[in-house]
């Protein structure tokens, strides 16, 4: 009995044997022969070796990565990522993904760096990349290792305790602290804009005084002063921070705050001084006797100088706060065909001047009809047209958008004139 035992045992591993070598034949596992992971000017799966990546604060850097299947059978890729640091994260991930045989895909993945942190030097990430013989399920996993140096422009380091952030605070106690340097600096910094309006602000405002017809200086000088004091004092005080040893978060926060009020404060005094200049160039104008541009313009100067100011300050306000470039134009594109529309009267008036001072339908002292009502010409403007009656005991005036439209008869024009003149 024991000896048949003993040679059924016999065969059935003599079984086993022979079957094994085609088993192994059949769930052969894939190698790193058969694949092969590019990563575009950092990682190369042939020659291991770690990504190194620099970036900056709110930096958000994608790259292309590659997949070869050197294999005669169908890969299937799954990815998995881990970081170890909350301020650098991957942001976006391939999913999976099949590479047919012998052949080749591109993915794309990103890293991305919060706004709002310090410097930091080689954060770890790992990005597995796990790759899966279709269809016996054989896997075999690629770990690929990134080292980040994060290099902030919130980095107090080189700033911290030293006067006007870079002239070292060696004072003895009690004022080696940062409080010393901070308060000097500010000082300074007051100083400074002082010595800017007496010597910057007269000069601008007697250069902007020349191009107006009044004797404006005075308020140049207050729109100048003003703005120079309180664009000093408020940039100044995110170096005043930096040499205090703020954190990052602090920092952001007070530079968007700064910048947002110079944007308002910027864009107010260029409005200010803009009005002045067209107001005072359009009285000018008006005094010449064939003189197009009068003060009937101010309306469209005005309404045309509001929509660019207002859409370069919206549009820097959205960029400082993040929004896209895509929205800043969509939002561009609002104001402006809204304000479009509350001045589209004007706009008509501001075009039909256009229209008629350049076709010449009548000119100073022709006598027209215009809708059966018989007019003397007294002065073409761009908003609008003068006309006095016959016995010249009245002044009318037409906006140039119903002229336009009107039948006008001109008993004064020659018609010959457009053929005497070719």
């Amino acid at each position: 009995m024991n000896k048949r035992k003993l040679i059924a045992i016999a065969v059935i591993l003599m079984t086993v044997t022979m079957m094994a070598p085609i088993a192994s034949e059949g769930t052969e596992a894939i190698s790193q022969n058969d694949y092969s992971i590019v990563i575009a000017g950092y990682y190369d799966s042939d020659h291991k070796q770690d990504v190194n990546i620099d970036l900056t604060n709110g930096q958000n850097v994608e790259s292309s990565l590659y997949i070869y299947n050197k294999y005669d059978k169908d890969l299937d890729i799954q990815f998995t990522v881990r970081s170890y640091a909350d301020e650098v994260q991957f942001t976006s991930v391939p999913g999976t993904t099949m590479v047919k045989a012998h052949d080749m895909t591109r993915l794309t993945f990103s890293i991305a760096v919060v706004p709002t942190c310090n410097s930091m030097k080689d954060v770890n990430l790992k990005m597995g990349i796990t790759i899966t013989e279709l269809p016996d399920n054989v896997s075999v996993t690629e770990i690929i290792n990134f080292n980040v140096n994060v290099i902030s422009e919130y980095d107090s380091d080189g700033s911290y305790n030293k006067f006007f952030g870079f002239i070292e605070n060696n004072l003895p106690e009690p004022f080696n602290t940062s409080i010393t340097p901070f308060i000097a600096s500010m000082i300074a910094y007051i100083l400074l804009s002082y010595l800017a309006c007496i010597i910057i602000v007269p000069r601008l405002a007697n250069f902007f005084n020349r191009m107006t017809v009044h004797d404006d200086q005075k308020k140049f000088e207050k729109i100048f002063t003003s703005l120079v004091v309180l664009s000093i004092g408020i940039v100044t005080i995110n170096p005043g921070l930096v040499i205090l040893g703020a954190d990052a978060s602090i920092l952001d926060l007070a530079f968007r705050l700064t910048m947002t009020f110079v944007i308002i404060t910027a864009s107010f005094a260029i409005w200010k001084i803009y009005i002045y200049i067209v107001q005072n160039l359009l009285y000018e104008y008006e005094k010449m006797d064939d003189s197009v541009l009068d003060t009937s313009l101010m309306p469209v100067f005005s309404t045309f100088g509001k929509l660019i100011i207002c859409v370069f300050a919206a549009a820097w306000l959205m960029y400082l706060y993040g929004f896209n470039l895509q929205g800043i134009i969509v939002s561009a594109g609002l104001i402006s065909l809204g304000i479009t529309m509350g001045a589209q009267r004007v706009l008509s008036q501001f075009f039909s001047g256009i229209s008629l001072l350049l076709t010449k339908r009548f000119r100073r002292g022709d006598h027209v009809k215009i809708n059966g009502d018989d007019f003397i010409v007294k002065k073409v403007k761009l908003m609008y047209t003068e006309f006095t009656n016959k016995d010249m005991s009245e002044v009318i005036t037409i906006p140039n958008d119903r002229v336009e439209s009107a039948v006008i008869r001109n008993s004064d024009a020659d018609p010959n004139a457009e053929e005497d003149e070719e």
